[in-house]
């Protein structure tokens, strides 16, 4: 009898893990999908940049780097739908948050025309932050590059380095999600600032995670009920 005590409770540890563990975020990003089109991101989702090194005024103050996208949509121009995307970015400046840009438009994309355009407000001197997906440097290099900041671009594997020609490069570390993990602004081989990416201050989200939450713990108790079954079956022959 007591072998079958200690199948019940192992069971209901389990099930006790299993709830713990769905509850807790896990290493996936919720991402918008507009047609073709695929933007690593939801409404209202924040992502949030450490500076891990800052040389230069002003950047020495900055602790955080917050990105916002207040809203992703789908625009129509000239007959032709394209995913928008407004942001909100907000710096961590002497113990406060300070908004640079509130609700601004950031980018416009089209997977299928290969389009992709930039506001001088979304790319903020070359600090740009997400990406639509499967990642394409070569397009963003170009997109970038027609608004004239800079002279030219490369990238080599998950690096996009932007260079102005005036011994200053902004380096942008982007991962297979579209999103920068590393941002450096370097000049004159100096790190003027250094912002990474903080995984523990994302928000992540499952897709209908309250629903397999709910089914992972009908699925487990059913599960343990059947096994206490049979363990109490087998003692009566």
């Amino acid at each position: 009898m007591m072998k079958a005590k200690n199948n019940v409770n192992y069971w209901l540890s389990t099930l006790c893990f299993l709830i713990i563990f769905i509850s807790l975020p896990i290493n996936s990003f919720g991402s918008t999908v507009l047609g073709e089109s695929v933007f690593p991101a939801e409404k209202d989702d924040s992502f949030i940049w450490n500076s891990v090194n800052a040389t230069e005024s002003w950047y020495t103050e900055i602790d955080y780097i917050k990105f916002t996208a207040k809203n992703i949509y789908n625009e129509t121009n000239d007959d032709k739908n394209y995913l928008f995307v407004n942001y909100t970015l907000e710096f961590y400046h002497n113990i406060d948050w300070i908004e640079k840009y509130e609700n601004s438009f950031y980018m416009a994309y089209n997977k299928t025309l290969n389009f992709l355009n930039w506001s001088a407000e979304g790319f903020q001197h070359g600090n740009l932050f997400l990406f639509p997906t499967p990642v394409n440097y070569s397009l963003i290099g170009e997109s970038v590059k027609v608004a004239g900041f800079f002279q030219n671009y490369s990238f080599s594997g998950e690096k996009l380095i932007l260079d102005y020609e005036n011994s200053t490069t902004i380096e942008l570390t982007i991962d297979p999600s579209g999103i920068s993990t590393i941002i450096e602004r370097i000049t004159n081989s100096t790190t003027i600032y250094r912002w990474e990416l903080n995984t523990e201050k994302i928000i992540i989200k499952v897709p209908l995670g309250n629903y397999y939450l709910i089914v992972l713990i009908i699925s487990v108790m059913s599960l343990v009920i059947v096994k206490k079954k049979k363990i109490l079956m087998a003692f009566k022959h």
